[in-house]
């Protein structure tokens, strides 16, 4: 008895010993048939997503997809991504979007160049070292979408006469739907650019020096892309009575210094208009030269070159920004204060 007692006990031992490891195996088996239905169905979602986006018109073609990333991860890879909506059409190169199994709302997506966009009249080409992209949501939709590049090169060519080629080391994008304004369908945008090369931006204010931006903007009346043509789409938001509110754009080059806030819409004849409250420093010069020489323009140029030349001989000094009248977009001419400024005629967006 005392012995059939002692095999009792070393079974009981024995199925002890091995419980844990029966129970991790058991438990990785559930975890990879979990994942496999979790993987199906992220498949199954896609296909449907593909299905209704061409419905709505907008035929979007995936090279090559491939779903992995077992066994934490959701991982979607295209050779390349391409979308086809009436006249717009764009291209990327490889895109891979990556999600945790138990935080499906919240995907980062990395892709790679070039990128070719058109609406048959705007042509839009970048490239760049790094894209990454996030977007975290809720049950009820988009709750923020951010983006960096680094070494991003833009050229937008057919918008006006001479190609817009834009470069910068780094450039980071934020929106997110405004909570307070949903009525009018606002949504908020942070935008900052590093080290900008923008030529355009030389021939305005002088000095080759690289540009930094700021800007805190908030867009009424936007709406998801709809693949209309971009004068299309710019003209329904005008029609809405879209606004640009622009909470703080900055801008720094070299020792010249601007800060502006405001509003700014586009005009039945498709030009800007609006108003913005300008402060600026390292700005002499280019006043009087803008303002036609007018005394005006000269005594501003005087007030804006007094902080950079109060800030010499000191190290690390910044100009002092200096308010100036309000500048105005109206009837197709730019206005500073009372004076029109000669040389400056708005164009008509589209």
């Amino acid at each position: 008895m005392d012995e059939a007692t002692a095999k009792e006990n070393v079974r009981a031992s024995r199925f002890w010993l091995y419980t844990p490891f029966v129970l991790l195996l058991l438990i990785a088996i559930a975890w990879s048939a979990a994942w496999f239905v979790i993987r199906n169905r992220t498949t199954e979602s896609i296909d449907s997503w593909f299905g209704l986006e061409a419905r709505a018109g907008r035929e979007w073609t995936c090279q090559d997809r491939s779903v992995g990333g077992f066994p934490f991860r959701m991982e979607v890879t295209c050779g390349s991504l391409s979308l086809k909506h009436g006249a717009v059409t764009a291209s990327f190169g490889r895109v891979e979007s990556v999600a945790q199994v138990y935080q499906p709302r919240f995907v980062i997506t990395e892709i790679e160049g070039p990128l070719r966009l058109t609406d048959g009249t705007v042509t839009v080409e970048g490239r760049w070292d790094l894209l990454q992209t996030s977007v975290h949501a809720t049950p009820t939709g988009l709750q923020r979408l951010s983006a960096v590049a680094k070494a991003p090169t833009v050229t937008v060519t057919g918008l006006t006469p001479e190609p817009i080629a834009v470069s910068s080391q780094e450039t980071e994008f934020h929106v997110r739907p405004d909570p307070a304004r949903g009525q009018e369908k606002a949504y908020d945008v942070a935008t900052s650019v590093r080290q900008a090369r923008i030529p355009a931006l030389d021939n305005l204010i002088g000095g080759t020096q690289p540009t930094d931006l700021q800007a805190d903007v908030t867009i009424t009346k936007a709406e998801g892309f709809r693949g209309r043509p971009i004068a299309e789409e710019l003209e329904r938001w005008r029609s809405d009575s879209g606004k640009l509110d622009i909470a703080m754009l900055a801008l720094t080059k070299g020792s010249r210094r601007m800060e502006a806030k405001g509003e700014l819409g586009i005009d039945e004849q498709h030009r800007p208009t609006g108003m913005l409250n300008v402060a600026a420093a390292g700005l002499d010069g280019l006043l009087g030269n803008v303002m036609g020489g007018r005394s005006g323009g000269a005594l501003l140029g005087a007030l804006l070159g007094q902080g950079a030349r109060a800030a010499n001989g000191q190290a690390n000094a910044k100009p002092a920004l200096v308010p100036l009248p309000p500048l105005r977009f109206d009837n197709g001419y730019l206005a500073l204060g009372p004076f029109v400024v000669p040389s400056v005629k708005l164009p008509v967006i589209y």
